[in-house]
């Protein structure tokens, strides 16, 4: 189990040099007063840009995982945006007091992020083609983990998870959060120093730290044979 995890952790680390180093952490120069929610897949080089841009920016967003295969969450989106595409972003805290914002398109969700929210763009994101090229190969590089749906018991309550999108960690365990349609609010940073990534689970009333202590609990608690 160390070798394997050691291995996901290599790969993973190659996926955040191809990225540049994107998707840091970063404080919010306007606070949200309800998290963001963001429908997306892990293995979704769309995706990867929006997330990278709400981890630099640091705003809280309620993450509702929706892998190929999955049922949990994906029927909402086609709801609420009348198709399944992926990124798609809903924002209650509209600053034009006319409702939700509600968007799909990952520049659109990057730039929106970037302007309601702070903080910088990241460098790769201003390099055109090259961007999405990227991601691509940075999906490659994880052989395209968190794309399908995997067997697992429902969370009743959202998980609450610490970790910035470029940390190799971090994305180990949100590749499993997404394939078992484990919805968390994510934030990129840590509260009073905590060590990083970081698992709350109010279902269980857990707390873990660092990604294999996380990745033994999600799997001991919320693996499902079906």
């Amino acid at each position: 189990m160390w070798i394997r995890y050691s291995l996901d952790w290599l790969l993973s680390f190659i996926a955040t040099t191809l990225r540049m180093g994107a998707g840091g952490t970063g404080r919010p120069h306007s606070i949200a007063n309800l998290p963001l929610t963001l429908y997306e897949f892990e293995g979704c080089p769309f995706c990867r840009i929006a997330r990278e841009q709400v981890s630099a920016s640091g705003v809280t967003v309620h993450v509702k995982p929706c892998p190929k295969g999955g049922k949990r969450f994906r029927p909402e989106v086609k709801d609420k945006g009348g198709k399944a595409q992926f990124p798609y972003l809903i924002d209650p805290n509209a600053s034009d007091g006319e409702g939700a914002t509600e968007m799909y398109e990952s520049g659109d969700i990057a730039a929106y992020v970037r302007r309601e929210y702070g903080s910088g763009r990241p460098m790769i994101h201003g390099l055109g083609p090259l961007n999405l090229i990227s991601s691509q190969f940075a999906t490659l590089s994880r052989y395209a983990s968190g794309i399908l749906k995997t067997p697992a018991k429902s969370n009743e309550k959202p998980l609450r998870f610490f970790g910035a999108e470029r940390s190799p960690s971090a994305r180990l365990v949100k590749e499993t959060l997404c394939s078992m349609e484990l919805d968390y609010l994510w934030t990129s940073q840590a509260l009073d120093g905590q060590t990083l990534p970081r698992l709350e689970d109010e279902n269980s009333d857990t707390a873990v730290t660092g990604g294999r202590a996380i990745l033994n609990y999600l799997r001991k608690t919320y693996r499902s044979e079906e």
